[in-house]
């Protein structure tokens, strides 16, 4: 197979790729920074600096083509679909998988010492959100964007799980909020007494709460 991974990151799943297309397939793997990819030897792995909402791909080429929380960063994510989509061949494949935080302001339902974490998480979302850095909420899109391409064998499925205190992901949310205190406190969105208080909790072990969910679709283009 021809495989391409749009903003493949450090290039975990473009290596795994690459290793399960074989010697005669290849993997192209593009990032607007691909200063981590560069770092990568595989012989059946080409790496492209590229902007999806900008930069020409092949047309009907790839027998898969995938990103990974990648259209919930971009300006135009219907734009940047429909060129993936555009590159998949005739009975090629589309995966694409966007996180969805609203799960997890769901906390203070199973811990109501933890309805502080919540209203703060709700702010930190707003703020990506309306500042045109991210979306949160926008996983639960991705079932309705592919079902809109006139693709086949539609797919989706969704994924989350209970966190813990100074988990892996609890550590990642700790250091998301940990970036956007000082303007947001300056705004006047959460207080530096709610940002650190929220920052115990989400390293502390005995705290559990639900995280994102991941959800993903896929579908095939129509072989004619």
């Amino acid at each position: 197979w021809n495989c391409l991974e749009v903003g493949a990151g450090a290039g975990s799943v473009a290596q795994w790729l690459s290793i399960h297309v074989g010697p005669t397939g290849k993997v192209v793997a593009t990032d607007i920074d691909p200063r981590f990819l560069r770092r990568l030897s595989v012989p059946n792995l080409e790496i492209r600096q590229h902007d999806i909402l900008k930069d020409d791909l092949e047309t009907g080429w790839y027998d898969l083509v995938y990103c990974r929380g990648v259209l919930m960063h971009l300006s135009e994510p219907e734009k940047g679909l429909k060129r993936m989509a555009d590159a998949v061949r005739p009975g090629g494949w589309l995966l694409i998988e966007e996180f969805d935080y609203g799960s997890s302001l769901s906390t203070d339902v199973t811990s109501p010492s933890a309805v502080l974490l919540t209203s703060t998480l709700r702010a930190l979302y707003d703020f990506h959100r309306k500042r045109g850095i991210v979306d949160p909420y926008f996983g639960r899109r991705v079932r309705g964007l592919v079902e809109q391409l006139g693709f086949v064998d539609l797919g989706q499925e969704g994924w989350t799980r209970m966190n813990r205190g100074g988990e892996p992901m609890a550590r990642f949310g700790a250091a998301t909020l940990q970036a956007a205190a000082k303007p947001m406190i300056a705004a006047g969105l959460i207080t530096q007494e709610q940002h650190d208080s929220v920052q115990r909790l989400l390293l502390d072990p005995a705290f559990y709460y639900p995280g994102l969910t991941m959800f993903a679709a896929w579908g095939r283009r129509p072989a004619n």
